[in-house]
């Protein structure tokens, strides 16, 4: 306004120049018009040093040259023609200048001084909004007030700016030559519009202003390129920095920006638009390294300038009649964002990494940004920002942030935000309605995380955050997902690196609300459900999906979270952890499971199983002490399988129930003490049917060492039945187990190891007490007796035969063993280390074929083992438990 003014004033002088000649003081007119400069300009001392003017025929004032000298600037005006009239009275009606050249002496600004104590006075206990309504309110009323009396002209302006000829400017060690600046400007106002243009000295435009004058305020349409506009700001010397200066000369500015300004009735209004912007900065701006700013802003605003008591008047007013709290018009600006509005930061990754180790960022958070580069990062704004200066708020109705790595996308948007400009700490004052964050993030360089995948995770979070006076509340929507994929857990052996564990896909999808509440306290209130895809543990199971559905509740000193899992939509129980975080309370359950349902799953067994029906019972809970010693947590356990039947390795099983209490602790596992029966069996159909089995087991296994205990054992077989009364297992030297057999059918037992021509019938009973010598078995002083009469027959068998041929003493007793019934068999049953068990057999009764009594002392040996091992007895058992229970150590 300065130099629009200076202008002005200027060409006005030659009006009262114009009435010194008519009163015919022509003479004087160096001397008067001086006198007149001085009154006119007396802030700024001028002086007069040329003045030619003259007359043409329509008596239009013409003046060939004027020379105006100042300690700042040399204006020479050219060629100027003044039209007036005077009818009906005296009045300038046109002034045309066909040429002004400004030439500046020294930089305008160089004796301009910071603001005056007076004025920092008068700012104290002043509100922002005052501030910048009575700064704003400064520069409108001056354009509100300006008038140019007069339509005026200006062809051309030559500008040149003060330079330093011959010598360069330096700053921070860089130097720049100064070399001397041409510009063009243009100059008129008509019929109360101002117009403007400044360009190079190629008049090539770069500055263009329109002003125009209205009845109640004013309008200003302003548009530039920012390259020479820059150039143009830099050559002179603003009141700012030298870091500043020297940062505005250091960076290459393109693009251009375009604005228009509307006064009307105490309401200012922009319409801005910055397009093809750029700012390129090679050294960048402190310790931030080289970077490239570009993008486009398109935005309107509005700002009241309207007194503030009359404002406050009138929200009084509103807040009486509408029942809310007063808030001054002027309090708040509003950016409303049109079109297009994006900004595209590209810098250098190694210049954020120092910036970031400098600040002593987290190391944790230096990995992941070191693992994630991130060249460049995209802001895009829509709808409305509001800036509260009563409050120091800033809202956004939406901001979308793209941090970008080749085809990688880092994305957070945020819907109706809001922060706190005056707190440091953002997360304490700091809203959104609504927010979306979608990444890709590589863990590689985590600890933990790259001993499982070297996939990137991928996560989406939706929801609302709410942040204030240390207190915050974080809300996910149902759709947000951490997902991971190729999980694989690793251990060593003897042929290398094996898989012991992995998951082709793991998604986590959580919904629910977390608050940080006074005192750091945490509360939660949030559904997780996790989903395995994929998921193997090689030799144990496969299984197609996984599922863990999780509701956790409370706060980290007392949690609770009940998880139901299931896998390829079998049941498998329910998880509920309680209590601190640190040391919780742990249950698992699961009642009622079917097993059919269960094998259907891939479980590896070291057996066949194909059962029909049976259910499957469990629980195990204990006390973490710590989460870092969970391998040492005490477990009470217990199982229990009901009404199982089915095959078992191609045995099939009747009814099977067990139930057992054990407790798990480093590892060891050891069964409770329980004096009652735990198994029950209807039936067993192997080498022969055995029945109504019963038996109280007791077991521990530690450090690969399975031990057995075994009471009470019961079972029907033979017709008969068999009773033991304690057993353990793996023998150990000096123990015995005692066999008792009780009306046992001989010929049901002879089945098991037929012999042509042979038949035996009638029950025996008695004991066989089994030895261990600490590497055989052994048998001593057993006892079997017959219960009932039976009858021996040994017909066509070949053994026999040969020896009747080749012994005639024996001829005798087989002859009666042909048909022997008898009343007494008696044997005393012992078997060496060989497994050859030897029968001192009594043989008393009568054979009806030979009319005679029988007497028989027999010495019979048995290879008992062998009949054992040919009916897989002992294999099976080996198998089966010790084999199938060091696996699962493993």
């Amino acid at each position: 306004m300065r130099f629009f003014k200076f202008i002005a004033i200027t060409l006005v002088s030659l009006f009262i120049i114009f009435a010194v000649i008519v009163v015919g003081i022509y003479n004087a007119r160096i001397s008067i018009i001086n006198s007149v400069a001085q009154n006119q300009f007396s802030s700024t001392p001028v002086k007069v040093t040329c003045f030619d003017l003259g007359l043409t025929s329509d008596l239009s004032i013409v003046v060939d040259n004027l020379c105006l000298q100042s300690p700042k600037v040399d204006i020479n005006i050219v060629d100027t023609v003044i039209q007036w009239h005077l009818y009906p009275k005296f009045n300038i009606t046109n002034i045309d200048v066909n040429l002004v050249e400004i030439s500046a002496k020294e930089h305008f600004f160089s004796n301009i001084n910071q603001t005056s104590l007076n004025d920092k006075e008068s700012t104290t206990g002043k509100s922002v909004s005052d501030l910048l309504s009575a700064a704003l309110r400064s520069y409108v009323d001056q354009l509100d007030q300006f008038q140019l009396p007069l339509n005026m002209n200006v062809d051309q302006i030559f500008y040149v700016p003060f330079t330093v000829q011959g010598k360069t400017a330096t700053a921070n060690n860089i130097t720049y030559e100064q070399e001397q600046s041409l510009y063009i400007a243009q100059l008129s106002n008509l019929d109360n519009t101002l117009l403007f243009s400044l360009g190079n000295e190629n008049n090539k435009a770069f500055l263009n202003l329109e002003l125009t004058q209205e009845l109640s305020g004013f309008s200003i349409t302003f548009s530039s390129e920012l390259e020479p506009l820059k150039t143009f700001v830099s050559e002179h010397r603003l009141p700012i920095s030298t870091r500043f200066q020297h940062d505005l000369n250091a960076h290459e500015v393109t693009g251009s920006i375009s604005s228009l300004i509307k006064y009307q009735a105490d309401k200012l209004s922009m319409e801005n638009h910055i397009t093809g912007f750029v700012l390129n900065s090679a050294i960048g701006i402190g310790d931030s390294g080289a970077f490239k700013l570009s993008g486009e802003l398109n935005f309107n605003n509005q700002f009241d300038l309207g007194s503030n008591e009359v404002n406050s008047k009138k929200n009084e007013t509103f807040k009486k009649n509408n029942n809310t709290s007063s808030n001054k018009n002027n309090e708040v600006l509003t950016l409303q964002f049109i079109d297009q509005n994006e900004i595209l930061l590209e810098y250098q990754q190694v210049s954020l990494l120092a910036l970031l180790e400098r600040i002593e960022v987290s190391p944790i958070i230096m990995s992941v940004m070191k693992d994630n580069p991130i060249p460049q990062l995209a802001l895009k704004l829509q709808g409305d920002a509001i800036v509260n200066f009563n409050t120091s708020e800033l809202e956004l109705s939406y901001l979308e942030m793209n941090a970008r790595n080749g085809e990688v996308i880092h994305q957070i948007v945020l819907n109706n935000s809001a922060v706190a400009l005056a707190n440091t700490e953002i997360l304490n004052a700091f809203t959104v309605d609504d927010f979306v964050i979608d990444s890709e993030i590589n863990l590689i360089s985590v600890p933990g995380i790259a001993k499982l995948t070297t996939t990137p995770i991928n996560i989406h979070l939706a929801g609302s955050l709410q942040s204030l006076n240390n207190q915050a509340r974080l809300n996910l929507a149902e759709n947000s997902v951490i997902e991971l994929n190729n999980i694989k857990i690793a251990g060593s052996s003897e042929q290398g690196n094996q898989t012991l564990f992995s998951v082709k896909a793991l998604s986590t999808a959580l919904k629910g609300n977390v608050a940080l509440l006074e005192n750091n306290k945490l509360n939660m209130n949030i559904s997780v459900l996790n989903k395995a895809k994929q998921m193997n543990v090689p030799k144990a199971i496969q299984v197609s999906s996984l599922e863990l559905f999780s509701e956790v509740k409370g706060s980290l000193d007392d949690i609770n979270i009940k998880t139901s899992t299931n896998a390829d939509g079998v049941e498998l129980g329910n998880v509920f952890i309680t209590g601190s975080v640190q040391s919780p309370a742990i249950e698992v359950i699961g009642t009622g499971l079917p097993l059919t349902d269960l094998l259907l799953l891939n479980i590896k067994l070291p057996i066949s199983v194909e059962l029909i029906e049976g259910t499957l019972n469990y629980n195990v809970s204990g006390q973490l002490p710590d989460l870092n010693h969970i391998t040492q947590t005490h477990f009470d356990t217990s199982v229990g399988i009901k009404s199982l039947s089915g095959e078992v390795d191609g045995i099939w099983i009747q009814d099977l129930n067990w139930q057992q209490q054990f407790t798990i602790e480093s590892g060891n596992i050891t069964t409770n003490a329980n004096d009652k029966e735990n198994i029950t069996i209807a039936l067993i159909e192997s080498f022969t049917p055995i029945s109504n089995l019963s038996v109280n087991t007791r077991w521990s296994f530690s450090n690969n060492n399975f031990k057995l205990a075994v009471n009470n054992l019961k079972a029907d077989a033979f017709s008969g039945s068999i009773f033991v009364p304690d057993m353990h297992w793996p023998f150990v030297q000096g123990h015995s187990a005692n066999v008792q057999l009780d009306s046992i059918d001989l010929a049901q037992v002879l089945a098991l190891d037929k012999k042509q021509g042979i038949v035996v019938t009638g029950n025996i009973s008695g004991n066989v007490p089994v030895m261990f010598d600490g590497d055989k078995l052994t048998i001593e002083a057993g006892e079997l007796y017959n219960v009932t009469n039976g009858l021996i027959q040994v017909i066509n068998n070949p053994a026999v035969a040969e020896l009747k041929a080749n012994n005639s003493q024996l001829q005798l007793a087989f002859d009666a063993l042909q048909n022997l019934h008898y009343h007494q068999l008696s044997s005393k049953v012992s078997m060496l280390d060989d497994g050859y068990m030897q029968l001192d057999t009594i043989i008393k009764g009568r054979n009806p074929d030979i009319d005679n009594d029988v007497n028989l002392n027999l010495n019979l040996t048995y290879d008992l083992l062998g009949l054992l091992e040919s009916l897989s007895i002992t294999q099976r058992f080996e198998d089966i438990i010790i084999k199938g229970l060091q696996k699962n150590k493993e």
